[in-house]
């Protein structure tokens, strides 16, 4: 998943656009162009999910200390999603973008 995150990354900075998959689990992946080349990555599931806001917001705050980063929001049609400022590190891939991406994924499933 981190190389399909740094290929999203890549087409928004280039097409200053919003750049989207899904996942074969059905999460939904964003990239979002911010100023000064930054990306806002966001990870969710559908309003058909079975995730509850309140589960959401538990299983986030259990961790609060690893997940703090990862703020919880809610799309105007329900969907879940869990949305983060990619640190510099972050954004080259590597341990510190999959740890994150790991964290994201298990508060969602």
């Amino acid at each position: 998943m981190e190389e399909l995150v740094l290929r999203l990354a890549g087409e928004c900075r280039m097409q200053q656009a919003v750049a989207m998959s899904t996942l074969e689990s059905g999460v939904q992946l964003f990239a979002y162009p911010l100023s000064e080349q930054r990306i806002l990555l966001a990870l969710g599931v559908g309003p058909d999910a079975a995730l509850t806001a309140g589960e959401l917001l538990s299983r986030r705050a259990a961790r609060l200390r690893e997940t703090g980063g990862w703020l919880p929001s809610m799309f105007n049609d329900g969907s879940l999603y869990l949305v983060r400022r990619l640190s510099a590190q972050e954004e080259e891939g590597g341990d510190a973008l999959a740890s994150q991406l790991r964290l994201a994924l298990e508060i969602l499933n």
